[in-house]
């Protein structure tokens, strides 16, 4: 008995100290970016879910600046939809949100692309081990890959020359206070950009997980919400993307193109980067778009006024000084950007 016992602590010694480990040794990227979803006790009444392009053209603190809306990114880079629904079906164990807006830019890409793994880690990183979190890894990536991701300290482990010399590089340049959203300080010449509005006839990888997506939403009482949020992308993946107005319209879906949106961006100066990823002028503008299509067509609380929310004035004043340090002397905007959106509802 004594031996046995010698043993099992042994064991649960083994296992604390590797866990210890494997905290002490993540990147803290994932936590800057998702911990204060997961840690957040009030309502959260939309998420943004989906790629990069979400990811930096959206901000979650200037749609509770100017319309009292609690709001989280939860983009990631290079996410295709598979991986979306499930990112969906973890978050609403935290919060079920009113309203899910969900980027439809990877459509035509599927879930077992090898190169996307590394990006599946910002977000799978941050949620606590669960069934949830084992079914979705086992969903979403081969038996090869499992123990990297329900136990990182495997992926991990070699970072210790990195931490100890100061070396750790920064994978999203987001801060808690931003509610899952980025900076990206730059202004870039973009690819050549030309609109179209045709629809590639043949079905795409992730239209299957749109459906899902919308079923699994309307099954919990969320209003699903289909975007696509300009970037200067080739005609044949603005085909791919434009496939959704049809599909939006058989499940009563809204879907908001933006590229519809005359005069919304300017690809020559709210571009950070040559592939069209919004800079902060081109993420407050789209945001501002969002907030206004989102509270015209849903019953969204504007919660400025409840005292249990006054510490999001406080994530307000540190996202606000944050912007100014960092882009302020580089904005073009001179005043507010609030437009009259258009229904945009198929």
């Amino acid at each position: 008995m004594k031996k046995a016992i010698c043993v099992l602590a042994w064991v649960l010694a083994l296992c604390v100290c590797l866990f210890a480990a494997d905290r002490l040794t993540r990147r803290d990227d994932s936590e800057r970016k998702y911990g204060p979803f997961f840690e957040e006790k009030q309502d959260i009444d939309v998420l943004f879910l989906g790629t990069s392009h979400v990811l930096d053209g959206v901000s979650p603190m200037e749609l509770w600046r100017d319309f009292g809306v609690t709001s989280y990114n939860m983009g990631n880079s290079s996410e295709p939809l598979d991986v979306t629904e499930w990112v969906l079906r973890i978050a609403m164990q935290t919060h079920k949100p009113k309203v899910a807006v969900i980027d439809v830019y990877y459509i035509d890409r599927r879930v077992d692309e090898e190169w996307m793994y590394a990006y599946r880690h910002l977000f799978l990183d941050a949620v606590p081990l669960s069934p949830l979190k084992v079914d979705a890894v086992r969903a979403t990536l081969p038996k090869s890959e499992w123990l990297e991701f329900l136990m990182p300290f495997s992926l991990y482990h070699g970072r210790w020359e990195e931490l100890l010399g100061g070396t750790a590089e920064r994978n999203v340049d987001c801060e808690p206070y931003m509610m899952g959203g980025e900076f990206r300080i730059d202004r870039a010449v973009v690819l050549p950009y030309a609109r179209t509005t045709l629809a590639d006839e043949s079905e795409q990888p992730g239209e299957q997980a749109l459906v899902r997506i919308a079923a699994l939403c309307r099954e919990n009482g969320i209003e699903p919400v289909f975007i696509a949020i300009p970037a200067p992308v080739s005609e044949e993946e603005q085909m791919h993307m434009n496939r959704v107005h049809a599909l939006a319209g058989e499940l009563g879906v809204p879907f908001v193109n933006l590229f519809d949106v005359e005069g919304l961006v300017d690809f020559d100066t709210d571009c950070y980067d040559y592939l069209g990823h919004m800079n902060p002028d081109g993420a407050t503008k789209i945001t501002a778009y969002l907030g206004q299509w989102l509270t015209a067509h849903y019953d969204l609380t504007d919660r400025r006024g409840d005292a249990a929310y006054a510490y999001w004035n406080d994530r307000l004043a540190l996202y606000e000084a944050a912007r100014e340090a960092q882009w302020g002397e580089m904005t073009l905007l001179d005043g507010p950007v609030l437009t009259n959106p258009a229904p945009l509802v198929e």
